[in-house]
C-alpha cells in the first residue's frame, strides 16, 4: 500500500458541515500530517462524497495532496441498508457515480465495503482490471472482510488487496481477544474473525481501525462511559503519566499493533482530531498495553 498517514480522516459524519468548514478541516489535517481521507458512496446517500467534491472543485490543487479512498457495495434507501452488491456492473457504476460526486478523475483506493454473499471473484477481478486500466482507481482494498472471503477473492483478483478496514479499539477487542483466549471456554475465546489479524500480517494487508473509540457496534464512546470505569481510570492515569489525553492513549493502544495499522477518526472537531494525532507520539510499554486490555474487561488468562 502507498505510504499514507497512520491517522485517517473519516468523513462519514460531514452532514453538519458546509464547504468552507470541510475545507478548513482538510487543511488542518494536511497541515498536521494527515493526508488520508476516507468516505463511501453510502455515507449520507452520497452527501459525503458530494461535499468533498464541492471542496475539491472550489480549491484546485488540493486533490493532489490527498490520498482519497471511497467504498462501494452497500445499497441504501431512505430507510437504511437494503442489500449488498459486488457485481461487476454495480462496482463500475458505483465508481463512476462516486467520481462524479467527488469531482475527480480517480480515487487512490477503492474498498469493497462489505462482503456480498453472492460475490463472484472473476467479476470483481474484471471490474478491478477495467478500473485500473482506465486510471479511475489506483489501489484496492476491502472493509469488514473475513479471512476466507479475502482468500476467495485472491483466487482470481490479481491486484493486491492493500488494506482491510475493520472495527477495532478498546471497546471492540475481538480482533485480538480470540488469540489470547484460544482454547478457553469463555466468550473472549470465541473465534469471530478467523485469526484475521495475523492473516493480514502474513499477507501484508494493512489494518485500518474504524470506530476506534466506540463501545461495541455504535453503543457510544468509551470515554467516560459509566459501564467502563476501570478502563477510564486506566486511560486517565496513563494520560497524566504520558502528559497527553485519554484519546491519544487509546489511539496509541491501536497503533501499537504494528506499523501497518492506522486509526480512522470519525470526528470533524479539530481538537478531537488533534488528540488522535497526538497518539502518534505515545509509545506504550507492553505492560501498559496489557493493562488497558485488562481494564477494558477483556479476559487475559
Amino acid at each position: 500500500m502507498p505510504t499514507t498517514s497512520r491517522i485517517v480522516q473519516g468523513l462519514m459524519r460531514v452532514d453538519t458541515l458546509d464547504v468552507e468548514r470541510l475545507y478548513q478541516l482538510i487543511c488542518y489535517d494536511l497541515d498536521h500530517g494527515v493526508d488520508c481521507f476516507d468516505t463511501a458512496d453510502c455515507y449520507g446517500t452520497g452527501w459525503s462524497e458530494s461535499l468533498i467534491g464541492d471542496v475539491l472543485s472550489s480549491h484546485p490543487g488540493l486533490r493532489e495532496k490527498m490520498f482519497l479512498q471511497t467504498k462501494c457495495s452497500i445499497v441504501k434507501d431512505r430507510f437504511g441498508c437494503s442489500y449488498y452488491d459486488l457485481s461487476k456492473k454495480h462496482i463500475l457504476e458505483a465508481v463512476d457515480a462516486s467520481l462524479d460526486r467527488l469531482k475527480t478523475s480517480y480515487v487512490d483506493c477503492l474498498l469493497l465495503h462489505r462482503p456480498d454473499l453472492f460475490l463472484n471473484p472473476k467479476e470483481i477481478a474484471e471490474a478491478f482490471r477495467d478500473l485500473r486500466d482506465a486510471g479511475k482507481v489506483r489501489t484496492f482494498g476491502v472493509s469488514n472482510f473475513p479471512k476466507e472471503t479475502i482468500e476467495y477473492l485472491l483466487e482470481e483478483v490479481d491486484a493486491p488487496i492493500t488494506l482491510n478496514q475493520v472495527q477495532f479499539g478498546l471497546g471492540h477487542l475481538c480482533l485480538v481477544a480470540e488469540a489470547v483466549n484460544n482454547n478457553l471456554l469463555c466468550d473472549n475465546g470465541v473465534n469471530r474473525t478467523g485469526e484475521l489479524l495475523y492473516y493480514m500480517k502474513r499477507k501484508h494487508i494493512a489494518l485500518q481501525a474504524w470506530s476506534p473509540f466506540q463501545k461495541g457496534f455504535f453503543e457510544g464512546s468509551i470515554f467516560d462511559e459509566a459501564r467502563l470505569p476501570d478502563l477510564n481510570n486506566a486511560l486517565q492515569e496513563m494520560a497524566e503519566r504520558y502528559m497527553t489525553s485519554k484519546c491519544a492513549v487509546a489511539t496509541a493502544f491501536i497503533l501499537a499493533l504494528g506499523e501497518d495499522v492506522s486509526v480512522v477518526t470519525g470526528s470533524t472537531n479539530v481538537e478531537h482530531v488533534q488528540e488522535c494525532i497526538d497518539g502518534l507520539n505515545v509509545h506504550l510499554s507492553k505492560e501498559d498495553w496489557y493493562s488497558l486490555y485488562r481494564a477494558s474487561g477483556a479476559n487475559l488468562p
